[in-house]
Order: C-alpha cells, then structure tokens, then sequence
C-alpha cells in the first residue's frame, strides 16, 4: 500500500513537471499541494518531490532519476529561478489554504464542543437533522474539538479532567460520529483550544516540539480513520468560500455581529465559530458582487465557570458544494429544537 502511495505521488509529480517545465519548483509545489491535499503533507514535501525528479538533491539522486527528462543544467535552473538579484535566503513559512477534497456532496459543520464540557444534547440534535436531511457526506470539524482545559495559561481547577482523559473522550467522540454518519469523511481543523497542546510545549516543554503528532494519533487514530487534519492558522477553501475557525481573525471578539466582523477583516466569503453564537452578514460591492459571510453555534455547555453570563447559543451548519458553488444551512439549536 505504501509503494503503491509513493508511486502515485511519482506520477502526480510527473504530470506537473510536463505541464510547467520552465516554472519555478516552488510554484509548481504550491500547485501539487492545493490541487491535490490528500497525497502532499505540505508544500515542503512536495517541493523535495519536485527537486527529486529535477536532480536538484546532489549528484546520486540525479543518477538514481527514474526519468532524466526533467533534469535542468545549472543554467537553465539559474534561469528559472525566482531570485535573480541573489538576495540571501529567507525563513520561509509554507502557508496555504488547504482545499476541501469535496467536489460535490452535502455535509456537516460542527464547532466547538470543546470536549469535554461539550453538550450532549446538542450534539445529539446536530447529528439527528444531519441524517434527516441528508448532509451525510463530510464533516467539517471546525475548531476547538477538544477543550485541553489543563493546558491553558489561565487560572486552573485542579480538580477539573486530566488532559488524557480529554484525549480519550475527543477519541470517543469521533467513534460517535463515525457511527452516526458512517462512511462520512471527517475534516479535523484546530481551533486556539486545540492549538493549547503544542503552545504548551513551546512553553513548558521545547524538547517535547513535534511529539504531539504522535500523541494524537495514538489517541485519536486519524490516519486510521481517514481524517484529514488542517492546521488551527490555516483556512479550508471551498469555491470562494473561506472555512476559519474565527481566532484567526484577530479583534473580532467584541463585534457585536460576529459575521459582520469576520467580513470586515476577511473581505470576502468567509464562515467562522470561535464565537459561540449564530450570526449571518451580507454586503454587495459597487460592482454588484454579492458577499455573505456566516457565524456557527457552539456544542459546548452554555455557561461554563469562566463564563457564567453570554451572548452564547448552540448550532451548527450544513453546507452543500457542486464545484465552485455552495450553500449554507447556518442553524440555530433551541431547547433541542433546530431552528
């Protein structure tokens, strides 16, 4: 299975290099990565990938090519080039949007049940209307699965849940929702509680940076259950539809519409949570472009100890996708009805 993975990505590689002969490596890795999320980590990897098949990685792996048609002579690499002034090299962030792998289906957005203090109820309702209504494709897990209370730099309970008992019920969680809608694909992107665990590495613990990932793949099992993970600074792009958790987009707490809020520093079409509450904004551009932009409710408890008194509700959205397009079913839940 594995060389049958690393084969493909071969191929896929290929069929790039053949496309874009003369563009530079890291363009044609920014491509690979956005048109094909699934089979590149990220645009690291498949910039090596595209080195690789170039004989850009030293003298033995340009004789070990298993097709020498991509080779460039020093020149021609020169040539294509995107530094020509020969500025020194910079600290360079690979940062891109991740594309959903959806072209077509109907699923589900859940928010913030920041397990374990999710409400049971509410995620129940959530699940139920999915399978109602159809919205059984995909799930979009947009931030803050798991709460990490015990990590966090404010004020502690020292009785409230160890942070492995967290792990084990966001575990259980996902055992609910593959129950619920099975067969359904599972988008896992981090919220500011999720990012806890690795802020609180870098904090505490530096030796420990990048051990995360195997705790949590241990614990949660996504590989082995297909999950496709994105990154809690990272937006999931559907048509021209912007997936953020919402802590992204930093000064919109306050707003008094958090979807207005979202628009005002996105600019375009942009759906967040983060902010516990359901909301909706549209504006039209002189031009006559219409732009709409949605806040989620939460799955959590409604009045948690840090904040007894709040403008909070549950929901959830469902979104349909045929290509570019998409529409949003931006729900409200109220005394376990869906509103």
């Amino acid at each position: 299975m594995e060389g049958s993975y690393i084969g493909i990505i071969g191929e896929t590689t290929r069929q790039y290099l053949r496309r874009f002969p003369t563009a530079p490596t890291l363009q044609i890795a920014k491509i690979l990565k956005e048109e094909h999320p699934l089979l590149y980590t990220d645009v690291e990897q498949a910039r090596a990938t595209v080195r690789y098949y170039r004989g850009a990685h030293g003298k033995q792996n340009r004789k070990d090519l298993a097709d020498a048609e991509f080779v460039r002579s020093t020149e021609e690499a020169m040539e294509c080039k995107y530094n020509p002034f020969s500025l020194p090299d910079s600290v360079r962030d690979n940062w891109s949007p991740v594309a959903l792998p959806i072209k077509a289906g109907r699923g589900l957005i859940l928010a913030d049940p920041h397990i374990p203090y999710h409400d049971v109820e509410a995620v129940t309702t959530a699940l139920q209307w999915a399978q109602r209504e159809g919205y059984t494709d995909f799930v979009v897990l947009n931030g803050d699965t798991s709460d990490f209370f015990m990590l966090s730099v404010f004020d502690k309970d020292p009785e409230a849940r160890k942070f492995v008992d967290e792990l084990d019920d966001t575990n259980a969680y996902l055992d609910s929702l593959e129950k619920a809608l099975p067969g359904a694909l599972i988008i896992l992107k981090d919220g500011n509680h999720d990012w806890r665990y690795t802020s609180y590495l870098r904090r505490r613990a530096p030796a420990l940076l990048g051990t995360e990932k195997y705790v949590r793949e241990a614990t949660l099992k996504l590989k082995e259950r297909g999950v496709i993970e994105v990154p809690h600074d990272v937006p999931i792009k559907v048509g021209k539809l912007n997936i953020l958790h919402g802590h992204e987009l930093h000064g919109t707490s306050t707003v008094v519409n958090p979807a207005r809020g979202a628009y005002l520093k996105s600019m375009e079409c942009v759906l967040v949570a983060h902010h516990h509450r359901t909301s909706e904004h549209s504006e039209t551009s002189l031009s006559g472009r219409l732009d709409t932009s949605w806040s989620v409710g939460c799955l959590c408890q409604l009045h948690p100890e840090y904040a007894r008194l709040n403008k909070w509700n549950h929901g959830f959205a469902g979104i349909e996708v045929d290509g570019d397009d998409f529409n949003i079913e931006n729900k409200r839940i109220v005394k376990g009805m869906v509103r």
